[in-house]
């Protein structure tokens, strides 16, 4: 628990600061940060895929790394042009090729498995990590990117607090994640809707377009989506076999047991502050 919390004491100051101190030429640290978020996560969950599926995934985890790269241009040069859709249709167009050579080897026997681990890989963590940063084209991005991850880690943080306090007697009602209670999940949820609602009630900007209902709708929306995330990885983990899916981060395990709530929730988040 020690780990845990000194890990979340000194994550959270650090991405408050890059995204306060340092948003010049589009956030190219958060950026510079996703790339190698991307690179690290995809070999993770391809140990795990690998782990449980039996075949060897042949997508470097580096080419993952391309999807956040190609969100910046965009986003920094190319505002008009499709780049990250472009990249994800011409990685999949290569992979998919890949298989002609790859396939033969075995038959073609595999070939749906190979193809499905890499498509995976290209969509958890690559995809889903851009729309974290296309919370910097919002129109107030600074505010926008401290609501989420606010949120995020607050829902992480409570949920925590509330199942360790309260939860010992309700644990189980998710087969995938034994551990979860109702209590914790219950408790997590109602503070991050709380946090949402004195954040978009009290912080300039924020405070001038969203009403209190849109908060306690993105405040339960995201929440709903972190814990989806945290189930989703934990059933990547139960599927290997394997307790985390990495050893990367103390008290946590694997980088991808600390951000796929983040995965999980940052497009709802952006869709939800986009159409408020």
């Amino acid at each position: 628990m020690a780990k845990r919390v000194l890990t979340t004491v000194v994550t959270l100051p650090t991405l408050f600061c890059i995204i306060l101190f340092l948003p010049h030429y589009s956030y190219v640290a958060l950026s510079f940060l996703a790339v190698l978020t991307a690179i690290w996560g995809a070999k993770e969950l391809k140990d795990l895929y690998q782990k449980s599926e039996g075949v060897t995934v042949h997508l470097p985890s580096y080419v993952v790394g391309l999807l956040p790269l190609a969100q910046w241009i965009e986003m920094g040069y190319y505002p008009n042009l499709p780049l990250v859709d472009l990249a994800v249709v011409l990685m999949a167009l290569g992979f998919f090729s890949n298989e002609l050579v790859f396939g033969a080897k075995d038959s073609f026997t595999k070939s749906l498995s190979r193809i499905a681990g890499q498509s995976l890989l290209l969509l958890y963590p690559g995809l889903l990590i851009t729309f974290i940063q296309r919370i910097s084209i919002l129109a107030y991005p600074s505010q926008s990117f401290l609501l989420f991850f606010l949120l995020v880690f607050g829902n992480d943080i409570f949920a925590f607090v509330f199942g360790m306090s309260f939860g010992k007697t309700n644990k189980g009602f998710v087969k995938v994640s034994p551990n979860k209670s109702i209590a914790g999940f219950v408790g997590g949820t109602l503070s991050t809707i709380l946090l949402s609602v004195l954040f978009c009630l009290f912080v300039p900007g924020i405070n001038e377009h969203i009403s209190l209902f849109q908060a306690i709708i993105l405040g339960l929306a995201t929440s709903a989506a972190a814990n989806i995330g945290d189930l989703i990885e934990s059933a990547f983990k139960r599927s290997a076999h394997v307790k985390d899916s990495g050893t990367l981060v103390p008290g946590r395990g694997g980088l991808l047991d600390s951000i796929d709530s983040m995965l999980a929730s940052a497009p709802i988040f952006w869709i939800l502050l986009s159409l408020f």
